[in-house]
Protein backbone atom coordinates (compact mmCIF):
# COMPACT_ATOMS: atom_id res chain seq x y z
CA UNK A 1 0.00 0.00 0.00
CA UNK A 2 2.55 1.90 0.78
CA UNK A 3 4.35 2.26 -2.76
CA UNK A 4 1.02 2.13 -4.07
CA UNK A 5 0.86 5.96 -2.51
CA UNK A 6 3.92 7.39 -3.17
CA UNK A 7 3.54 6.08 -7.00
CA UNK A 8 0.28 8.16 -6.75
CA UNK A 9 1.78 10.99 -5.41
CA UNK A 10 4.64 10.91 -7.66
CA UNK A 11 2.07 10.44 -10.60
CA UNK A 12 -0.44 13.42 -9.63
CA UNK A 13 2.57 16.06 -8.89
CA UNK A 14 3.61 15.08 -12.43
CA UNK A 15 0.71 15.73 -14.06
CA UNK A 16 -0.29 18.92 -12.19
CA UNK A 17 3.34 20.30 -12.96
CA UNK A 18 3.91 23.33 -13.91
CA UNK A 19 6.35 25.18 -16.79
CA UNK A 20 7.99 27.92 -16.64
CA UNK A 21 7.67 30.46 -19.58
CA UNK A 22 10.27 33.54 -20.20
CA UNK A 23 9.75 36.38 -22.52
CA UNK A 24 13.37 37.48 -24.07
CA UNK A 25 14.38 40.62 -25.39
CA UNK A 26 17.43 39.79 -28.43
CA UNK A 27 19.61 43.18 -29.43
CA UNK A 28 21.16 42.31 -32.47
CA UNK A 29 19.42 40.61 -34.91
CA UNK A 30 20.33 41.58 -38.27
CA UNK A 31 17.83 39.04 -40.36
CA UNK A 32 14.51 37.56 -39.92
CA UNK A 33 15.48 34.38 -40.85
CA UNK A 34 19.17 33.06 -40.04
CA UNK A 35 19.59 35.36 -36.91
CA UNK A 36 16.40 34.25 -35.53
CA UNK A 37 16.82 30.89 -37.19
CA UNK A 38 20.26 30.72 -34.74
CA UNK A 39 18.71 31.58 -31.99
CA UNK A 40 15.75 29.32 -32.01
CA UNK A 41 18.21 26.34 -32.74
CA UNK A 42 20.59 26.87 -29.98
CA UNK A 43 17.20 27.81 -27.63
CA UNK A 44 15.85 24.44 -28.52
CA UNK A 45 19.20 22.12 -28.23
CA UNK A 46 19.49 22.96 -24.31
CA UNK A 47 17.95 20.59 -22.26
CA UNK A 48 15.06 21.52 -20.10
CA UNK A 49 13.88 23.52 -23.23
CA UNK A 50 10.10 22.71 -24.29
CA UNK A 51 9.35 25.28 -26.94
CA UNK A 52 11.09 28.64 -28.29
CA UNK A 53 9.56 30.79 -30.79
CA UNK A 54 11.07 33.71 -31.67
CA UNK A 55 10.03 36.92 -32.89
CA UNK A 56 12.30 39.05 -35.25
CA UNK A 57 10.38 42.01 -35.41
CA UNK A 58 9.76 42.35 -32.11
CA UNK A 59 13.36 41.09 -31.25
CA UNK A 60 11.86 38.90 -28.61
CA UNK A 61 12.09 35.38 -28.00
CA UNK A 62 9.30 33.41 -25.74
CA UNK A 63 10.71 29.90 -23.86
CA UNK A 64 8.86 27.33 -22.45
CA UNK A 65 11.14 25.13 -20.15
CA UNK A 66 10.89 22.84 -17.58
CA UNK A 67 12.46 24.47 -14.31
CA UNK A 68 13.57 21.44 -12.41
CA UNK A 69 16.18 21.10 -15.50
CA UNK A 70 17.05 24.63 -15.87
CA UNK A 71 16.29 28.36 -15.22
CA UNK A 72 15.47 31.13 -17.14
CA UNK A 73 19.15 32.77 -16.23
CA UNK A 74 20.98 29.59 -17.61
CA UNK A 75 18.74 30.24 -21.13
CA UNK A 76 20.05 33.81 -21.06
CA UNK A 77 23.54 32.65 -20.76
CA UNK A 78 23.86 30.13 -23.02
CA UNK A 79 22.62 32.67 -25.96
CA UNK A 80 25.22 35.20 -24.82
CA UNK A 81 28.04 32.26 -25.29
CA UNK A 82 26.54 30.93 -28.50
CA UNK A 83 25.62 34.26 -30.26
CA UNK A 84 26.93 37.54 -30.75
CA UNK A 85 23.12 39.18 -29.29
CA UNK A 86 22.38 41.05 -26.19
CA UNK A 87 19.88 39.10 -24.25
CA UNK A 88 17.86 40.48 -21.42
CA UNK A 89 15.06 39.15 -19.36
CA UNK A 90 11.61 40.74 -19.91
CA UNK A 91 9.52 38.52 -18.29
CA UNK A 92 8.73 35.39 -16.33
CA UNK A 93 5.63 33.38 -15.28
CA UNK A 94 4.78 30.06 -15.02
CA UNK A 95 2.20 27.90 -17.18
CA UNK A 96 0.27 24.76 -17.67
CA UNK A 97 2.67 21.50 -18.75
CA UNK A 98 2.14 20.77 -22.82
Amino acid sequence: MKKITIIFVALVSFAIAKDDKVNLKIAGMQCAYSCADKVTKVVENIKGVKDCEVDFASNTATVVFDDKKLDSKEIVDVLKKETSYKVEIQSEKKVDSI
